[in-house]
């Protein structure tokens, strides 16, 4: 997997997660960032990169990440049952202090009837005995896999990185506690317009955070979906923040979030 694709969302979100603890010391204000949406993918045009609105964090969201309890939008509600005060290591401040392994978390993703056609669903979940920290969102990248990898032959990588959701909320990221699961959507095409829309891309790579080398994403096949047949259509793709609930994951992949 070229090394040009993944990692470039990583590094964004590294900046992003410094100038997230940089404002969070000023005060308690919500710090948002702005950016563009991605571009729509050229068919038949070679290496498709869309710009994200700030990839994994410049301008993305990521989770809900903070105090517990609080409401959607603003921090990371706990989980029944769990501690996510201060101490322990299923607490919050322990997941931000302790980011997720590669052996620590299982990724999965693939299609999900009740979020609509063009969306695909993202869950990471914690195997571990302990909290760890996820970056706001998932690193993904929507691939033609013919162009990707050794052996795919001569000629450029064909690939787009969806855009992301401005609003961080006041959080170091997602806390991920033992046993639960993260869920994150991306949407294939937005839109739902057919029209500029690119049919060369089949699969979905995603790696769970952005601390992970590239040895930790997974990649799976996406068809298109709701009768049709073949590739996906692939156009300004846009991928939502790290929730607790699939319902909230798939509204905050919403263009403008």
């Amino acid at each position: 997997m070229p090394v040009r694709r993944l990692t470039a969302i990583a590094i964004l979100a590294t900046a992003a997660l410094t100038l997230t603890l940089t404002l969070s010391a000023c005060g308690p204000d919500e710090t948002t960032a702005s950016g563009q949406p991605a571009t729509a993918p050229t068919v038949g045009s070679g290496s498709v990169a869309a710009s994200p609105a700030s990839s994994a964090g410049a301008a993305t969201g990521g989770g809900q990440g903070t105090a517990p309890g609080a409401s959607r939008g603003s921090a990371h509600p706990s989980p029944a049952g769990a501690k996510g005060g201060s101490g322990g290591t299923s607490s919050d401040e322990y997941a931000y202090a302790h980011p997720c392994a590669g052996e620590q978390v299982k990724v999965t993703t693939g299609f999900d009837a009740q979020l609509g056609t063009t969306k695909r669903l993202i869950k990471v979940i914690n195997t571990g005995s302990t909290a760890c920290g996820l970056s706001f969102h998932p690193s993904v990248a929507i691939d033609n896999s013919g162009t990707v990898g050794a052996g795919s032959g001569p000629g450029p990588v064909q690939s787009v990185q969806p855009a992301v959701s401005k609003n961080l909320g006041d959080g170091q990221g997602y806390p991920l506690r033992a046993g639960a699961t993260a869920y994150a959507v991306v949407d294939l095409d937005p839109s739902h317009s057919t029209t500029g829309a690119g049919r060369q891309y089949n699969e979905l790579s995603v790696m769970a955070t952005d601390k992970l080398p590239l040895a930790d994403t997974v990649a799976t096949p996406i068809t298109e979906q709701g009768g049709g047949a073949g590739n996906p259509y692939v156009k300004s793709p846009f991928l939502g923040k790290y929730s607790d609930t699939v319902a909230d994951a798939s509204a905050d992949a919403t263009p403008g979030q």
